[in-house]
């Protein structure tokens, strides 16, 4: 072999076709051109996911944001793609979170016993906690030791990232405690109380049932089948995303063969070695005629980011240096296996991509992606691998790495617990409202998750829909071509030579490393423009037409407008599409309910009665039978206009405001309870206090009026009797209790007085037909 002395990638000399791309081996902004000599097809691998749990938002970030690139390169730069995916089945994850799901399941229904229960939440507790803070202290004292700044940062994040797990523990003791003590109180059966405890602290429990008996699970399928499951999760949420599906998926359960086989082909090269049943990539050995850490460098000696790679449960022989990684791994009890030259084992993480995308993409291909994260250790061991395997310093062509999604500046991540599930996600938010997230960044820029970051994303969305459903109403009730001036004006030229730009601006930045965040830009300024344009009186419907054709085109390039569908949809001329279909029909009853309404509003007390109920009818016409068929109504000053959406964006958003519908009722409802509470209290307070003139209080209503005997000329008692009979003068301090007394009942008097002077009847009759209609107009709202 000759040596790799500057490590720089060789372009191929075929057909190109403007695009340029950031490639990560290198970082720099390269042609891209395919290694066909027609330069017309491409291979593509792309790391799939681990399948231990639900996928996250953080996974969805990537696989759409490949999705995106697929389609750019399919659909817009027209090359022939040949797409393999991964799907990691075998991998320390899975091994532990199978056993720990397992033996907690078993735990939980074997367990009767609160007292014994408690104790070994304590325990658990305890470990998990002991566990991040060794950790926390040994990655402190290799900080101290550390000089080299990027070294440092990646070993600042580490300790951050490890204090953040650590505050997790103890927000779950704390809440394990509060939990116990609140139930103590209430007195809930000891079964009930248990299993509210474990769901609390579920994932401490099972850490320390697997660190005590997770080599007693040897049943090979508890592994399978829990990797089966969330491995069609996955699939089912690509699905639901809108993802396209690869072209091969490879499971690693189905090429150990080809994997054992890729082994022993490095070994007979002496790039690897076997130790203890393990087998170990020998880096330095590698190292005199490779470049190895073509993609991070500076990580090539970082053995902290590279023990992260070789999995929690680690293996079981002796490296020559540190930096050397697992290809093989010797099985210990409780973890699956399977035959080999070095005993009974499986693979390391690294080695599976290499052997099958081989098996499948050859010595050389265009394209592998990823996460960003994935660089380094996976991707720089994966390529010496590869490069060892083919005698090639050239392996794959281009790197690409999509972008991390950020949580309060932490990447997503499941052992942070920062994370929202796909499926979770897809309750609030439709697949276009998360595809037009990731479309609004660079496809290999961080993206910030937060409340503002989804306020654009509507925003943007809704600027689409009004754009689309206002121009196809507008379209649609202009007249025919023959009977309209179609000679073009300076605003159509204007608008047109607008056009042209923005279409040149966005092939520009498509072809600028997929910047579809700048093409994004440019299309909402193409539709801001259309948007002025229908709104003239002359504008010509073939240029809005066009306008909309190439926004759709864009659109559906990028995966929101989403319509993959196979086969022949119609002939040319025909009425093929489904608004066409139901043009004639929607016109007709739109017409229809647009004279009923006008009807209703000219009609005598059309407030009220018979004419409410119509509108009301066709209200719910609008907002809840049209949804369901598709149809989106929106009520102007000008009458209505229809568009057809996704019936189950509709009725999302039906559902949306049913809830809001009721929000507002009960607001209602509890304001019109309170205006009755205010209306009966006034009543109360009329006849405590509104009846007897003031002077006339001590004698008539104080609770003490039979003690009083001797009054002022105000009213105000001056003497009592006292139990023996005889009268005495009030003291001052009785007397100026008294005076209080007397001063709020007069303040009330004079309210109610100045009610009844402008109106009599106000407490007798007033107010208790306001207090029968607020009474209706709750019943009604109930």
């Amino acid at each position: 072999l000759l040596r790799d002395i500057d490590g720089k990638m060789n372009i191929p000399k075929n057909p190109a076709r403007g695009l340029k791309l950031v490639n990560s081996w290198g970082k720099k902004k390269i042609d891209f051109v395919p290694i066909d000599p027609a330069g017309q097809s491409v291979k593509i691998y792309v790391c799939g996911p681990t399948v231990y749990d639900s996928a996250h938002l953080g996974h969805a970030r990537a696989y759409l944001t490949f999705d995106i690139i697929l389609r750019i390169l399919t659909d817009y730069f027209g090359y022939d793609i040949f797409y393999v995916m991964n799907i990691t089945d075998v991998d320390d994850k899975i091994i532990l979170r199978a056993r720990q799901n397992y033996l907690f399941d078993l735990y939980q229904k074997g367990a009767k016993d609160l007292n014994k229960v408690c104790k070994d939440v304590q325990d658990s507790i305890k470990t998990v906690k002991d566990k991040h803070n060794k950790k926390i202290k040994t990655l402190e004292e290799d900080l101290k030791q550390t000089t080299k700044s990027k070294d440092r940062d990646e070993l600042k994040e580490m300790v951050e990232n490890e204090k953040v797990k650590l505050g997790n523990v103890e927000k779950a003791e704390k809440e394990a405690t509060e939990y116990i003590e609140k139930q103590g109180k209430s007195g809930a059966k000891d079964t009930d109380v248990i299993v509210g405890l474990l769901n609390i602290v579920k994932s401490e429990v099972s850490y320390l049932l697997d660190k005590k008996e997770g080599h007693t699970v040897t049943d090979h399928s508890i592994f399978r089948d829990h990797a089966a499951r969330y491995e069609q999760e996955f699939l089912d949420d690509l699905k639901s995303l809108g993802i396209r599906m690869p072209s091969v998926l490879t499971r690693v359960s189905e090429y150990i063969e080809e994997i054992v086989e890729f082994v022993q082909t490095l070994i007979k090269k002496g790039m690897a070695y076997e130790s203890n049943g393990s087998v170990y990539f020998n880096v330095a050995q590698f190292s005199t005629c490779h470049q190895y850490c073509k993609l991070r460098p500076e990580c090539a000696m970082n053995t902290k980011l590279g023990e992260e790679g070789e999995g929690a449960l680690g293996s079981s022989g002796e490296k020559k240096s540190q930096s050397d990684f697992a290809l093989w791994k010797k099985s210990k009890k409780g973890e699956p296996q399977w035959d080999s030259p070095w005993g009974y084992g499986r693979p390391g993480w690294h080695i599976e991509c290499s052997a099958m995308s081989g098996e499948l993409l050859g010595n050389n291909f265009d394209i592998h992606g990823g996460g960003s994260d994935l660089k380094f250790p996976h991707h720089d061991n994966e390529i010496a691998q590869s490069e060892a395997f083919f005698d090639t310093h050239q392996w794959v062509n281009y790197w690409m790495h999509a972008g991390h999604l950020h949580v309060k500046g932490r990447k997503m991540s499941k052992s942070l617990k920062n994370f929202t599930t796909i499926r979770a996600a897809l309750q609030s938010n439709s697949p276009r409202q998360l595809r037009l997230m990731f479309l609004l960044a660079k496809w290999d820029s961080e993206i910030n998750f937060d409340e503002n970051s989804l306020l654009e994303i509507l925003s943007k969305e809704k600027q689409i829909k009004s754009f689309f459903s206002d121009a196809q109403a507008t379209l649609r009730n202009k007249p025919l071509p023959s009977k309209m001036l179609q000679k073009w004006n300076d605003s159509d030229k204007k608008l047109n030579e607008a056009y042209l730009t923005i279409k040149a601006d966005v092939h520009k930045a498509l072809c600028d490393n997929l910047n579809w965040a700048d093409a994004m830009k440019r299309i909402s300024d193409l539709i801001s423009e259309g948007n002025k344009y229908m709104r003239k009186e002359d504008f010509k419907p073939l240029l809005l037409k066009n306008i909309l054709s190439y926004t759709t085109k864009m659109l559906r390039v990028f995966g929101v407008i989403f319509n993959d569908q196979v086969g022949l949809e119609g002939e040319a001329g025909s009425s093929s599409s489904s608004e066409e279909a139901v043009k004639g029909i929607l016109d007709m009853f739109v017409d229809f309910r647009n004279a009923m309404r006008t009807e209703v509003k000219n009609m005598k007390g059309s407030n009220g009665g018979s004419g409410k109920n119509i509108m009301d009818l066709c209200d719910k016409i609008r907002d809840e039978t049209l949804p369901i068929m598709g149809v989106r109504l929106t009520d102007t000053k000008d009458g209505s206009k229809w568009a057809l959406e996704d019936p189950k964006t509709l009725m999302k958003e039906v559902e949306e405001l049913k809830k809001q519908k009721k929000l507002q009722k009960e607001k209602k409802a509890a304001k019109l309870r309170k205006k009755i509470d205010g209306y009966k209290a006034e009543i109360k307070l009329y006849q405590e206090s509104g009846k007897t003139e003031p002077r006339e209080y001590f004698k008539q209503l104080h609770e003490d009026r039979e003690k009083f005997t001797q009054f002022d000329a105000n009213g105000m008692p001056t003497h009592q009797k006292n139990q023996d009979g005889t009268e005495e003068e009030l003291k001052k301090a009785t007397g100026k209790k008294l005076s209080k007394a007397l001063k709020v009942y007069k303040k009330n008097f004079d309210k109610c007085k100045k009610k009844i002077d402008k109106d009599p009847s106000y407490f007798t009759t007033t107010l208790q037909e306001v207090i029968k209609k607020a009474e209706e107009e709750l019943a009604r709202l109930s």
